[in-house]
């Protein structure tokens, strides 16, 4: 609550005003570029130009939208009146027209830096010279995005979390040349969407996913020692997580966490290592909830359990380990506690609540437990520094406290070092 209180409260930074936005578009017309347009339409009640090169897309897109709009009437949180009418500031488009009326743009393209290069150093020729340009990438460089363009002061980070009319969190990215002036704009037009906007700096991975990346990995090589699916599921759920690493890889799509895993891993210097095997889940097919199988079967989109099939493509050894179930649950924990204090010595966010709140609004992490840092500083960094000790001793460098870890120890916790 203290959390979320501060941040409608701040979240600003110094230097510039939000510029005021009165008309939006957004390109490409995917699943996120439909949800994102149909929260600008329901939320900011603002026009929202939807664009792509084909009908096909936006037609996709525009029914994605209109299914939202009709769940919400469904559910009686508005009316169908005031339904269509939202509904009608979606206006797609296959071409710039009205884009130079635009004072916000966000882009929500497919995940390829050249091709968002080249959207961007099109897009400013398009729009006028102080709209700002968002893109919603979830983990490419806004430096590298913004690169070809003749104003890099306008380009920001506008990340959505899927799906995007539940999850509360935006991280708005911050570039090396992105003018405060951009940066309040995200923020404040966040706010306006009834989102929880954090501010992080540019990076592999941004904060959250950088974070989830670790976790994610020391998942897999608890499969790499013989732990099953259901298991290691089972008990990151009951440890609060709202789903088990294994369900979140194949919800969120296991093509999209390899691509992440490798930004990741060459992003950050060898520091991250998945097991070789991640990959071949693709050359399977296996791309998750999105293909029928994953690590789940599933029926008519129904997960109907585990997919055995998984281990002997994998040449995996369930039930060859045994577990105890906080041991496992430390884990999976300990090595984004680990990072946690990287990104704050890096400076990556401003403190450790808005890395706690991006946790909890971003990733679901158990709202009870205050926080990854919280839960961290009230389960006492001394034991979980011994903790991670004796983990190493049994898995290696991935699990070796660094110095900023070490550091938040000395000070007596993340919130007395950095709060």
């Amino acid at each position: 609550f203290q959390l979320m209180e501060g941040s409608k409260r701040g979240g600003s930074v110094e230097g510039g005003e939000a510029r005021p936005v009165n008309a939006t578009a957004v390109l490409g017309a995917g699943v996120m570029g439909g949800g994102i347009a149909h929260i600008i339409a329901d939320r900011a009640g603002v026009a929202v130009r939807l664009k792509d090169i084909t009908n096909e897309a936006l037609a996709g897109a525009m029914s994605h939208a209109a299914a939202l709009f009709r769940r919400q009437v469904k559910r009686r949180w508005m009316s169908s009146a005031s339904s269509s009418a939202k509904f009608n500031l979606i206006r797609p488009t296959l071409t710039y027209s009205g884009f130079e009326r635009t004072d916000l743009v966000i882009e929500a393209v497919v995940e390829n830096l050249e091709i968002k290069r080249k959207v961007f150093a099109d897009l400013e020729q398009r729009v006028a010279d102080d709209a700002v340009l968002a893109s919603n990438t979830s983990s490419i460089s806004i430096d590298e995005i913004g690169r070809d363009t003749r104003h890099p002061e306008r380009v920001v980070g506008m990340h959505f979390f899927n799906p995007v009319d539940k999850m509360p969190l935006v991280e708005v990215v911050v570039g090396a040349r992105t003018s405060p002036v951009a940066v309040n704009t995200i923020v404040a037009f966040a706010k306006s969407l009834g989102k929880t906007p954090v501010v992080v700096q540019d990076g592999p991975g941004f904060l959250v996913n950088r974070l989830l990346g670790f976790t994610l990995a020391e998942a897999l090589w608890l499969l790499d020692d013989g732990m099953r699916i259901e298991d290691l599921d089972r008990i990151i759920k009951r440890w609060g997580m709202p789903m088990g690493p294994m369900v979140l890889s194949d919800e969120v799509g296991i093509d999209v966490g390899v691509k992440v895993a490798h930004i990741l891993t060459d992003g950050l210097g060898g520091r991250l290592t998945f097991p070789a095997w991640f990959d071949r889940m693709l050359d399977d097919g296996r791309l998750g909830t999105k293909a029928g199988r994953g690590f789940y079967k599933y029926e008519k989109g129904k997960r109907t359990g585990p997919d055995p099939r998984v281990y002997e493509l994998l040449g995996l050894k369930p039930g060859s380990f045994t577990f105890d179930e906080a041991e496992v649950a430390d884990r999976f924990v300990l090595p984004m506690v680990n990072e946690a204090a990287l990104c704050l010595e890096e400076g990556l966010v401003a403190s450790p609540g808005d890395l706690d709140l991006a946790m909890i609004m971003g990733t679901g992490f158990p709202p009870f437990r205050g926080g990854l840092c919280r839960w961290a500083d009230s389960r006492g960094l001394d034991q979980l520094l011994e903790t991670m000790e004796r983990a190493e001793g049994k898995v290696g460098e991935r699990l070796r406290p660094n110095d900023a870890f070490r550091k938040a120890v000395a000070a007596g916790g993340f919130y007395s070092c950095w709060g």
